[in-house]
């Protein structure tokens, strides 16, 4: 071998760590020109996917609808996602997905030591744009950028969502949901794929358990109320005072009403447990998601706002009323099993994160609005 040839260098070898020697370099002193372990990174033998879809933890999991559609387009290929670690949980058994990659310290090696015939990115996040950008690819599916930072996107139905995301007033104007353009965007045959939420069998078990503890009665329907909203959209919430007098009326009737919510909805759940309603039963708010998910599972209705609730029961097939404000009620889907409430006032969908009005549009919902809605579904 000449010297030249000698020092020739496979950068795109699967086993080249880009900034250091190789192991078959630094053990076996293997030369580039001559080593039988070369493999390029595209070609794993292998077809993969890879969905970057960070959070925030309803959005992942409402995104899951996209998984089936993907799996009936590209049956024989892998599909590998890219989550925040705190959001990964709602992907916990999720059969079509065949590896979840936690965005961590690691995740840019991860992205480059990795080749993806499609990637695809329905998040307009820096580091969403970022890792597409740096992913290596055949193709893209959403959104990328360019090297002027300019958004890349994969087609129109991107650029419409793109503008969507931009002007809160073109976001009020539209009547399209979220499965309708992701769907889209990802170049799905149809936009009726449901949402997966996988049941963790011991959930299940401790769920029961509660049940029989509390002699619930599934021969009358349970009714669930998640009364909060998250830390950043606290205008989504419904005054407590009115999930007290629904939660009274349906209490009369004879009707078991399951209280469910996280830490941050500790404040509220409260407040209606001291109003000491007789068959309101809290679920408790340390549980794990897959917890949660499986108390949401003993309710046939639930009552709440746009939340990640609202997600896992239109995923778990559970009816829902759902009361929106200051977000957009046209974009969510609830597959023919929900029932919208937004108040006739000019500043719904104002994507505003407080308000200054007395009478907002939330505190405009009315109990009877609420309580005609969920006796559609008992």
């Amino acid at each position: 071998m000449d010297k030249e040839n000698k020092h020739l260098l496979f950068t795109d070898c699967v086993h080249f760590p880009l900034d250091r020697p190789c192991v078959y370099q630094k053990n076996a002193d293997y030369w580039c020109q001559t080593c039988k372990n070369y493999s390029k990174v595209c070609e794993n033998g292998k077809n993969r996917i890879l969905i970057i879809k960070l959070g925030a933890m309803g959005d992942v999991l409402r995104t899951t609808f996209i998984l089936e559609g993907l799996k009936k387009s590209y049956c024989k290929y892998e599909i590998f996602w890219l989550v925040d670690k705190d959001n990964a949980c709602v992907l916990d058994g999720n059969e079509l997905i065949d590896s979840v990659i936690l965005n961590d310290e690691h995740t840019n090696e991860k992205l480059v030591n990795n080749f993806y015939d499609i990637v695809v990115n329905l998040d307009l996040s820096a580091d969403s744009l970022a890792f597409a950008k740096l992913a290596n690819k055949s193709k893209l599916k959403g959104y990328s950028l360019n090297d002027e930072r300019n958004i890349i996107c994969s087609n129109s139905h991107a650029q419409e969502w793109l503008d969507l995301s931009a002007y809160d007033v073109l976001k009020k104007s539209n009547q399209k949901t979220y499965q309708y353009y992701m769907s889209k965007i990802a170049e799905l045959p149809n936009d009726k794929y449901e949402i997966i939420v996988p049941l963790n069998k011991f959930s299940i078990e401790k769920c029961e358990s509660f049940a029989k503890k509390y002699s619930l009665n599934f021969d009358k329907k349970i009714i669930g109320l998640n009364p909060g909203a998250g830390k950043r959209w606290r205008l989504k919430k419904w005054q407590i005072e009115k999930y007290c007098d629904v939660a009274k009326h349906f209490s009369d009737k004879g009707f078991s009403i399951l209280l469910l919510g996280g830490p941050n909805e500790q404040a509220e759940i409260g407040f209606i447990l001291n109003k000491n309603i007789k068959n309101v039963i809290s679920c408790g708010t340390k549980n794990s998601v897959q917890d949660f998910f499986a108390y949401l599972n003993l309710c046939n209705v639930l009552i709440c706002s746009d939340t990640m609730a609202l997600h896992a029961a239109l995923g778990l097939k559970k009816n829902v009323v759902v009361l929106f404000g200051p977000t957009s009620m046209a974009e969510i889907e609830v597959y023919d099993r929900g029932k919208k409430i937004q108040p006739n006032k000019n500043c719904v969908c104002c994507y505003l994160q407080d308000c200054k009005l007395k009478d907002n549009c939330m505190e405009a919902i009315s109990v009877e609005e609420v309580i005609k809605a969920t006796e559609s579904f008992l």
